[in-house]
């Protein structure tokens, strides 16, 4: 792809181009992730745009330009696509986290197809206290966390930290109406690959109800926030067994619904027969030992 051509040279005379990963270039970096993504900055150093390397190429060749031709003209369009994402978080604190401002970041993520949401997601979290409402802008940075964990492929981690940062919200913030924002993150994507989905929403909706330090105002807006949980379980639930009576044993997604449904025999027979691969190593373990818990129980 890079082979020696005079569009490379003339690019890499006024661009410095990064290959590694290892810096953040004033210019242009070329990532491998799981795929390869172009990055481009401004000479602060601060994020301007980013794409899918081989989507352009693709994209370019098409057209019929070569693919240094191709290279050369999304660099080209990348290095104008201002404001930098940094730019766009001082705003948000300038204007002490009004709504424009916040969809105005949200907009950019969304030009940078997602690249950038982890860091959003922590900005929106800690300049909370500088903006007019700091439980809204918490919300909004659990959101964007939400958003960030459900475009990876799978991340043991991410989803427990996810599930985290809603309990620390409700804890600090129990009166809030952005709390209500929250159910379906947690259930979509915090507990996504939990086993036993119905058992895991009881926990949260015991927790949250029994607080024995809440006021009466936080006791009510609690009690609203576990019945919406619940509510939420149903129709989870529901849909997860409608999906499972059509599906195949041995097909994609079966055993992940059927661990869903807290189905401890079916699930350790599941994973019996099947092997586990990279990143559902710890999803596949934690299944195990609650699943291997609850035969116990009974």
């Amino acid at each position: 792809m890079l082979l020696p051509s005079q569009e490379l040279r003339d690019l890499a005379s006024r661009v410095e181009i990064c290959l590694s990963g290892k810096k953040t270039p004033r210019g242009c970096d070329i990532r491998f992730r799981q795929f390869y993504w172009l990055m481009m900055f401004n000479p602060k150093g601060e994020l301007l745009s980013a794409f899918r390397l081989g989507d352009e190429l693709s994209a370019g060749k098409r057209l019929g330009m070569s693919v240094p031709e191709a290279l050369v003209e999304v660099v080209d369009r990348g290095l104008k696509a201002g404001p930098s994402l940094e730019e766009l978080e001082r705003q948000y604190v300038a204007a002490r986290g009004s709504k424009e401002t916040y969809l105005a970041l949200r907009k950019k993520l969304k030009e940078l197809a997602g690249v950038g949401q982890m860091r959003v997601g922590s900005f929106l979290k800690t300049c909370a206290p500088k903006t007019k409402d700091p439980g809204r802008s918490w919300a909004r940075g659990v959101l964007v966390e939400a958003a960030a964990c459900n475009r990876q492929v799978i991340n043991h981690g991410a989803y427990a930290a996810l599930r985290k940062s809603i309990e620390e919200f409700v804890a600090a913030h129990p009166t809030h109406p952005s709390c209500k924002d929250l159910i379906k993150p947690l259930g979509n994507v915090g507990l996504k690959y939990c086993f036993d989905l119905s058992a895991k929403c009881e926990a949260y909706a015991r927790q949250w109800t029994g607080r024995a330090t809440a006021s009466k105002k936080e006791k009510k807006c609690l009690t609203a926030l576990a019945k919406l949980l619940l509510e939420y379980r149903d129709e989870e639930i529901a849909s997860a067994k409608e999906k499972r009576r059509d599906m195949k044993p041995k097909q994609y997604g079966a055993l992940r619904l059927t661990a869903r449904l807290g189905r401890a025999k079916e699930t350790l027979t599941g994973l019996d027969r099947r092997r586990t691969f990279g990143v559902m190593r710890p999803i596949h373990a934690q299944w195990r030992r609650e699943a291997s818990a609850g035969m116990q129980d009974r």
